[in-house]
């Protein structure tokens, strides 16, 4: 019933589809020059006097598609091998510039801020994203999936921010100077750091301003409330004067040298202190195509994990940080669903040390990656991973390898084949080598107003084993507007489906989840808007028939000044397949083939985040399994602006079953110290009791040129528990020097 009501949606959907166009008539034109530019904050030099105006912005937030209060000028102009873009903010406060550190790559509506969006195929797929706040920190990120996906998917349920990716790196140059009533930024970004046909003259284009002082939100074209600020088929045009000149030779190395030593208390892997040394090429083979090599890459610098407290019977997903996998990443990650994952890039390079408790580094001996356009309607992609043997676990050396092709249709539609592959190598005995690999053909579709998603997708896993049941499929429908979202979400995956590059939590299950949301906008006073959501979930078993259900109501609030309120009620019911232990710290396993019907309440609030000080407060209280929970939550944030940001979290969660009981506690503090635009230094504590760890990892970031760093981090690992508290698991100290080069 599920799947023919789905198809039926699916049919009516190519009803609505019409040839690619942006929903905004706004469109300007940007003329050549032969001047260079100057980055000094004067808009002195003439070519900007000649560029059209980028004016007459639209307020998205507190409300919308009205002009915004505050005025803002962007202008535009180029040579042969830079694109230039001023901006003139005004503002009546200036002196009241809130950003949370003067760290490269801010984020959050918290930080006061300018942003450019270029759609640079104008195919409203994906597009590249230039920030900088008044202190002059800047941002550059990568944004697919149409920027229409949010942070919730599912019925409102967290799926992950893949859809706009911070890790990307390019080199472009920035100045900002502060007036009065007013700052002034001028940008210049090197054609070759970006990817776009020499033969296309019109750029998608879009300007997203967030004043603090004001609370207000506000883009070049008018975006309605509800709707994704980065909305690339809102976005308007601008019209280049002349033919694109071709990028030119575009190579960047980036060559590093590193030291660690590593020093293990509970298991054999001690490591002296050694120099080691590796290198990254980017090479731009066309406008639109590059090509990613690794030699020896090394993550020492990328920031640890945040230990989360898990009560769930599965696995939890963290995300990817490591740059080398960022580029195009839409193209290897976005197949699937946020439940379903044929291709998780964690899985190379990363493996979970079950003596530990953690996640561990499993190097990469090499890698590379082609990714990028072919042609005006195809992108393709092919990744080659290598990774050592990992003789403390018993991981022998691996090979993974992916290849996908997709095609656009449509306006902003596509349909897309992979294939993935993970196979040991040097086999030394010559006998068959045990492998797995994953092929899937996938199908999404958006209307043109993008109101209307819809996806399908069928994945086949293979292996030596040769059994039958290896598949895995499923799809959506979701409609959305500023005040109503309706979604359904459903898959199925087989007895057998083994992607062992990718993500699943479930085999042998059918999953359907429908979900309504309603929000209401008075027209006056301190509510934007409020309204109630239904979210129903349910997981049937071809033998034991439904193993979990659950049915979550919820009434959210959200203010003017940027608090949210939310109250929940949550009735579920999970029938175990096997036995479990809801702490997961032994004190008590539950029976296999047992159900439990239990009910929980939960509120939420988080205050004003655009304030020096903000906090969160929630819990949750009611049944668990054959028990009761009672969880609260308190995090905090105060920013000494611009130079000191400090977080601090803490959750418990008191279980008490029939037989035995739980307070399992987490504990983290994060403080990061910017002595200015190019030092830093950060210190993460983190207290987990139900995994037994204590983490203290310190981290000291000097930027000495755009891109290029010198790292020292020292982690410790310790025990957390009473009779061995503090006790050292192991500790690690590293130091990397990385070059960027642009040749």
């Amino acid at each position: 019933m599920y799947t023919r009501s789905y198809f039926t949606l699916l049919f009516l959907s190519f009803l609505v589809f019409s040839p690619l166009e942006s929903i905004s008539s706004k469109k300007v034109k940007v003329y050549m020059t032969d001047q260079d530019i100057v980055l000094d904050g004067n808009l002195s030099e003439s070519f900007w006097s000649d560029a059209e105006i980028i004016n007459n912005f639209f307020q998205q937030f507190p409300d919308d598609s009205i002009q915004s209060q505050l005025l803002s000028e962007v202008r535009i102009a180029y040579t042969d091998q830079r694109i230039f873009l001023s901006g003139k903010m005004y503002d009546s406060v200036p002196e009241k510039y809130l950003i949370n550190s003067l760290k490269r790559d801010f984020g959050g509506t918290e930080n006061e801020s300018v942003t450019f969006t270029f759609d640079t195929y104008n195919d409203q797929k994906n597009a590249f994203n230039f920030g900088i706040t008044p202190y002059n920190v800047q941002r550059e990120a990568l944004i697919s999936e149409g920027g229409t996906s949010t942070w919730g998917g599912g019925g409102g349920r967290w799926s992950g921010s893949s859809w706009f990716n911070m890790s990307w790196n390019t080199r472009w140059e920035s100045s900002v100077k502060k007036y009065d009533r007013y700052w002034i930024i001028e940008i210049s970004i090197p054609f070759k750091s970006l990817r776009y046909r020499e033969d296309s003259r019109i750029w998608g284009f879009n300007v997203w301003r967030n004043n603090v002082a004001k609370n207000e939100r506000s883009n070049w074209t008018a975006i309605p409330k509800g709707y994704n600020m980065y909305n690339l088929s809102y976005a308007g045009k601008i019209e280049f004067e002349s033919q694109l000149p071709s990028p030119g030779k575009n190579v960047i190395l980036i060559p590093y040298v590193s030291g660690s030593g590593f020093d293990d208390k509970i298991g054999s892997e001690d490591k002296k202190f050694k120099p080691d040394f590796g290198l990254d090429l980017k090479v731009g083979l066309t406008s639109s195509l590059n090509l990613d090599l690794t030699l020896n890459p090394d993550f020492s610098q990328v920031e640890v994990d945040e230990q989360r407290t898990n009560l769930t019977r599965f696995e939890l997903l963290y995300p990817e940080k490591r740059e080398f996998f960022i580029e195009n990443s839409d193209l290897f990650s976005d197949v699937g669903d946020y439940r379903n994952r044929p291709f998780f890039s964690r899985r190379i390079g990363i493996s979970y040390d079950s003596t530990q408790s953690q996640y561990i580094q499993n190097p990469i001996i090499f890698g590379a990656k082609l990714s990028g356009k072919v042609g005006e309607n195809f992108r393709v992609g092919i990744l080659n991973m290598q990774t050592q043997k990992l003789s403390s676990i018993n991981q022998p050396a691996i090979n993974y390898g992916m290849a996908v092709v997709e095609r656009r249709i449509f306006a902003n539609s596509r349909i897309s084949s992979f294939l993935i592959n993970k196979q040991p190598l040097n086999n030394e005995s010559f006998t068959t080598q045990p492998f797995n690999r994953v092929a899937g053909v996938e199908l999404k579709l958006l209307s043109k107003n993008t109101n209307f998603s819809s996806d399908i997708f069928y994945n086949k896993s293979f292996d030596n084993i040769k059994t039958k049941n290896t598949y895995s499929w499923g799809g959506n429908a979701v409609y959305t507007n500023s005040k109503i979202r309706i979604t359904n979400y459903f898959s199925k995956v087989a007895e057998n489906y083994n992607p062992e590059v990718g993500f699943i939590r479930r085999k042998n299950v059918f999953f359907y989840s429908p979900s309504v949301r309603y929000l209401f906008y008075p027209e006056s006073g301190k509510i934007n808007n409020h309204g109630p959501e239904i979210d129903y979930e349910f997981y049937n078993h071809p033998v034991y028939g439904d193993t979990d259900r659950k049915l979550e109501l919820q009434y959210s609030i959200s203010m003017n000044n940027s608090s949210r309120f939310s109250f929940d009620f949550e009735k579920s019911y999970t029938f175990l397949l096997e036995e479990f232990d809801p702490t997961r710290t032994g004190v008590e396993y539950l029976p296999s083939e047992t159900g439990y019907n239990y009910s929980r309440y939960s509120f939420d609030f988080t205050s004003n985040r655009q304030k020096p000080f903000y906090f969160r407060l929630n819990s949750k209280v009611g049944g668990f399994f054959n028990g009761d929970i009672y969880t609260y939550g308190l995090s905090l944030n105060y920013r000494i602006v611009p130079h000191v940001n400090m977080d601090f979290s803490y959750s418990n969660n008191k279980i008490k079953l029939p037989y035995a009981s739980s307070n399992l506690a987490s504990y983290s503090t994060k403080v990061e110290v910017s002595f200015n635009t190019k030092l830093f230094l950060t210190t993460f504590f983190q207290y987990n009791s139900q995994i037994d760890n204590i983490n203290l990892n310190t981290r000291l970031q000097w930027n000495f040129k755009p891109l290029s760093d010198i790292y020292l981090v020292y982690t410790d690992n310790y025990f957390a528990k009473s009779s061995e508290l503090f006790n050292l698991k192991n500790r690690s100290l590293a130091l990397k020097f990385n070059y960027w080069i642009n040749i």
